[in-house]
């Protein structure tokens, strides 16, 4: 065994052979500086490979739960009426409840139309955003359970 580094009257200081990663001739010595590391390109994803099942399962999951919100906004905007108001109002809250029954499945549907080349975990974190986002409070709030 021999020492990179030792004392002048030859003996052998094991906390400096520990400090020691072996000697810079020999053919097996590594030098980060001489060796750089080289990193692979994630690339982008390809559109036409298969999702796996665990997505499968995720988007199934959030799917169902977008069903949801949209019968629960539906069943919520379908119970509640605006009256003695004028016509531009009347048609801005009509507008406004139709986009309310639709935005759950308009959400879904553009998070997997325009991520369909991002990586699964980015669009299933778009579909988590999503469901914080639409949650049908006004169905929560107006309904007894009891």
């Amino acid at each position: 065994m021999t020492t990179a580094a030792s004392p002048p009257d030859g003996s052998v200081d094991h906390d400096d052979e520990a400090l020691s990663w072996g000697d810079a001739d020999d053919a097996t010595h590594v030098d980060a500086a001489h060796n750089p590391v080289v990193v692979k390109d994630r690339g982008d994803r390809d559109p036409d490979a298969p999702e796996t099942s665990g997505a499968l399962i995720g988007f199934g999951v959030f799917g169902g739960l977008y069903l949801l919100y949209t019968v629960a906004w539906l069943l919520t905007a379908s119970t509640s009426y605006v009256s003695n108001v004028d016509t531009v109002l009347t048609v801005f809250v009509e507008v406004l409840r139709f986009l309310s029954i639709v935005a759950p499945a308009l959400w879904f549907t553009v998070v997997l139309w325009a991520g369909r080349g991002r990586r699964t975990r980015t669009r299933l974190l778009w579909m988590l955003l999503g469901a914080a986002v639409l949650f049908p409070w006004p169905f929560l709030m107006t309904r007894s359970f009891g």
